[in-house]
């Protein structure tokens, strides 16, 4: 009997995580559909060797695949597991809503101004920014993630329009380790390709995610993110939460429609249309409304 030969991991191309079935499975974390595609394009890999790369039973493996889990994998633990195992590169980490694999080292670094001193910490931070000579940038925190009450086609649709919006400003950007915050400066890595861009990474700690932030966005989201919320609210932070995304943003915007206080700092026109809006480019135009108003409120005053 011939045994069957052991499946080779690093011999699978980076085109095959471009696909865009994967890249779908990946977004919507479906490991089963995932763990189909991944056999079907690799006949020689089998469900057995596919549990010992990623370290489940192999009754698990075929659970995922005809069904009987569900569909969709919320345990960080699982999906890093699927991740490692299969060697990942790190775009289709950061689409499954985990950190690349250089987190701890990986760094945003903006260009030093000219005549800026040795060390200035200034030059390197967690997000990317034009800085100018006359205009300190704003600092936007974007908490969340892809949650299983969130709505992933709408957040796919934001950080699309949220790049596009980042890009086109000066804003210091934050965010956690994984979740929407990262998938949004990936995509501007990988779509925009600007030169001071190096690698995406968060900072750990949902205080440190919004302690500096000027404004907090919310997309989706789970527990961690209503408590970045939570601590947001208690240094009066300014919330902008995007509800038609699900999760802690909708919960949050329910907050604020209660609880004046949390949004008094907004108009009530701009948090009636925040409050119906459907469309994430529509959600990006708002925020960009509400921040200059609220920007030309702070200097009148």
């Amino acid at each position: 009997m011939t045994r069957r030969k052991t499946f080779d991991v690093t011999g699978v191309s980076l085109l095959f995580w471009r696909r865009d079935d994967v890249r779908l499975a990946l977004a919507r974390r479906e490991i089963g559909t995932l763990f189909k595609i991944y056999l079907e394009a690799h006949p020689d890999c089998t469900q057995t060797q596919l549990a010992l790369l990623t370290t489940h039973d192999r009754s698990d493996v075929s659970n995922f695949i005809r069904g009987t889990r569900a569909p969709r994998v919320t345990d960080i633990d699982v999906l890093a597991r699927v991740a490692d195992g299969l060697l990942m590169p790190d775009e289709s980490r950061v689409m499954l809503g985990l950190a690349p694999v250089d987190v701890a080292i990986s760094a945003f670094t903006a260009p030093k101004q000219r005549g800026a001193p040795v060390g200035d910490k200034a030059a390197v931070t967690t997000g990317w920014f034009r800085p100018t000579r006359s205009e300190q940038p704003l600092r936007i925190s974007v908490c969340g993630s892809r949650s299983p009450d969130a709505d992933d086609k709408v957040i796919d649709g934001c950080i699309i329009a949220a790049s596009r919006w980042i890009m086109n400003h000066r804003f210091e950007v934050e965010h956690g380790p994984r979740g929407v915050g990262i998938e949004i400066m990936t995509y501007i890595a990988n779509h925009y390709r600007p030169p001071s861009l190096g690698a995406a990474v968060g900072v750990f700690g949902h205080p440190n995610v919004v302690r500096n932030a000027d404004y907090v966005l919310v997309f989706g989201g789970g527990q961690g993110t209503l408590d970045e919320i939570d601590l947001a609210v208690s240094m009066d932070k300014k919330i902008i939460p995007y509800g038609a995304t699900g999760g802690a943003a909708r919960s949050a915007l329910n907050r604020m429609r209660i609880n004046l206080r949390l949004r008094e700092w907004i108009t009530q026109d701009l948090f009636d249309s925040l409050d119906s809006c459907a469309i994430a480019d529509e959600f990006i135009e708002l925020v960009e409304r509400i921040i200059a108003t609220d920007r030309r409120s702070d200097i009148r005053e």
